[in-house]
């Protein structure tokens, strides 16, 4: 992951800076905010003995597939299918195809995004370092309140450079 701008940061999915399991497991944790229930984006690439018992999340949660083949309970899902999750909702077992799965998983609360089994006792998880954390605001009129101001009263452009203060040229 490299930072290539002011507030850009940039990656690719064989990134060899992900984290890498016991199991062959690739994955990244991008946070989107420093709060603790901020969202969190997680690249993970599964290998194809990848298999993963009935489960939930202890929040919404979204998951892009980009390569390979992921089967959850019965439905097989494949590059550019969609699922998406309710908090608490009871899914799977999962198994990767022949080639593996590469997907992005979108949790909307980062505290929830550990996987909670059936049956099994609450565990202690560890805390998750992020890859990259986005938490730095690189233009004043971005804390305006959304709700405050009517779309008639969007900022100029020479309101915004001045807002910018060293901006980078192309950023």
């Amino acid at each position: 992951m490299e930072r290539t701008g002011r507030g850009r940061y940039e990656t690719h999915l064989d990134d060899p800076d992900f984290a890498r399991m016991e199991d062959g497991t690739r994955f990244a944790a991008f946070f989107l905010g420093d709060g603790d229930a901020d969202p969190a984006v997680f690249p993970m690439e599964v290998t194809p003995d990848y298999q993963f018992p009935v489960h939930y999340h202890k929040t919404h949660y979204m998951s892009l597939i980009l390569r390979g083949s992921l089967r959850v309970g019965k439905k097989w899902y494949g590059p550019g299918d969609i699922r998406l999750q309710e908090k608490g909702s009871v899914y799977g077992p999962e198994e990767a195809g022949p080639e593996g799965c590469f997907m992005l998983n979108i949790f909307a609360d980062r505290r929830g995004f550990y996987p909670t089994l059936l049956g099994e006792p609450e565990q202690e998880n560890p805390p998750v370092e992020p890859h990259v954390q986005l938490s730095k605001v690189w233009n004043a009129l971005a804390e305006r309140d959304v709700d405050a101001a009517p779309a008639s009263a969007a900022p100029d452009v020479g309101e915004i450079q001045a807002a910018t203060v060293g901006a980078e040229a192309g950023e």
